[in-house]
């Protein structure tokens, strides 16, 4: 038994199960026998896809003959009757000269104002115009990666005015004269090649000023709008698009616009929810990112079974929008904003609680309920949840449910840690 192999035999099985212990203290510290999400906030929404026709009260604009049209107003923007909203000038080399003139003197009054005595951009201290900075450039930044130049043009206006703030703040430079000087003779040269407007085209009305037409401005009755059937639409969205000829855009003479659109007749009910008075979200995923929101006008159908005619009131305008006709559209009939839980975290649990009956006399009532477990310390405890939505993957919870309604003392909060992998789970249970 004082063999060197038997000694060297039990030296390596006594390392081994040393080995052994050790790993199985380390895996002991780094193993929880539950797995927890933690509970956030959450919006979700009840959507329907549907194609969607735009019906608006429209003027064409009459272009004039000979000239190059400068639009002086953005799509979407709204315009007073009789508000110029182009010019128009002998040739391209002439309007650009006139498009460079207007921002050139924009410039200039940017660079007077940031110099002069009290202005909030030059008194800000060196941190405060750095914060400013920063979400200035943040902001530009996601404007851009959107795709949205129209709007970054302006935010880059904004940003390059912020950081020339800075510098007469901190004094890296006293003025901005010598720029100032630079830029009035490039003007000057600018409104020599301008010269002057050979004409103008004015709004004939009070509206939205829209760009582009497509030849369907007449094909719709406007005054009837909220009568529209399944086959209107249908009727209309077949209609072939193409730009009026001698015409500059036209203006959307009403503040208040349309979308019609076919629902089947699955959906109806999310639209008749709403119809009293209540609102939708309309996204148009090909075109922005920007919801419009929209009352619910009408809800044609010729019977509780079949598909609806569904008529959305609108009054937001912009330039992403302005010129779509038929579109693609999610509409979100319904939003809920709650706690958000894994649906793998959610249990049934059969519990108790004493009532009072009419009498005062106290009764045990008994209930099934949903809920989940969280962790509380080293400790489970089981939760109630009132859910409000809920997919295959999530529910949507009930923040501030009436405590007295609850078989348990409260509900899944905000930051909660939820339980969503575990053995063997029950109220009170020690996790260690």
């Amino acid at each position: 038994m004082n063999s060197p192999g038997v000694k060297r035999l039990g030296s390596t099985v006594v390392a081994l199960l040393l080995l052994f212990y050790v790993g199985y203290q380390v895996y002991r510290s780094h193993y929880s026998p539950v797995r927890t999400e933690t509970a956030t906030y959450f919006t979700a929404s009840n959507t329907v896809q549907a194609d969607v026709v735009a019906v608006r009260r429209e003027t064409l604009l009459k272009g004039k003959s000979g000239g190059v049209v400068d639009y002086v107003v953005t799509p979407g923007e709204k315009v007073a009757k009789g508000e110029t909203v182009a010019n128009l000038y002998r040739d391209e080399k002439q309007a650009v000269a006139q498009r460079q003139l207007t921002q050139v003197t924009s410039a200039i009054g940017r660079l007077q104002s940031l110099q002069s005595p009290g202005s909030a951009s030059s008194a800000a201290g060196t941190d405060s115009a750095n914060s400013r900075i920063c979400r200035s450039l943040q902001q530009f930044l996601g404007t851009v990666n959107a795709g949205d130049l129209t709007a970054a043009s302006g935010q880059r206006d904004g940003l390059l005015d912020l950081i020339n703030g800075k510098q007469i703040a901190t004094g890296k430079v006293g003025n901005f004269n010598a720029r100032i000087s630079a830029l009035e003779s490039q003007r000057k040269a600018l409104a020599a090649e301008a010269g002057s407007a050979s004409g103008t085209i004015v709004s004939p009305a009070s509206g939205y000023f829209i760009e582009t037409t497509d030849g369907l401005e007449s094909a719709f009755d406007f005054s009837g709008v909220t009568s529209m059937t399944c086959d209107q639409i249908r009727s209309a969205r077949q209609k072939p698009e193409a730009p009026v000829s001698g015409t500059v855009g036209k203006i959307c003479d009403d503040y208040v616009w349309y979308l019609a659109c076919i629902v089947p007749a699955d959906k109806v009910v999310n639209f008749r929810q709403t119809e009293s008075g209540g609102q939708v979200s309309v996204q148009f995923p090909f075109v922005s990112d920007v919801s419009v929101p929209a009352g619910v006008a009408a809800v044609n159908r010729k019977d509780r079974n079949s598909e609806a005619a569904v008529i959305l009131e609108c009054k937001d305008m912009n330039q992403e929008i302005a010129g779509i006709r038929c579109e693609t559209a999610q509409i979100a009939t319904q939003q809920y904003t709650g706690i958000r839980v894994s649906q793998k975290a959610v249990h049934f649990a059969s519990l108790k609680k004493t009532v009072s009956g009419p009498s005062g006399k106290k009764t045990s009532e008994k209930k099934d309920v949903q809920g989940v477990y969280v962790m509380h310390g080293g400790q489970i405890e089981f939760r109630q949840i009132v859910p409000e939505f809920s997919t295959d993957n999530y529910v949507v919870c009930d923040p501030s449910p009436d405590l007295n309604t609850l078989y348990t003392k409260d509900t899944v909060k905000l930051s909660d840690e939820v339980v969503v992998e575990g053995t063997d789970l029950y109220d009170g249970k020690v996790v260690q």
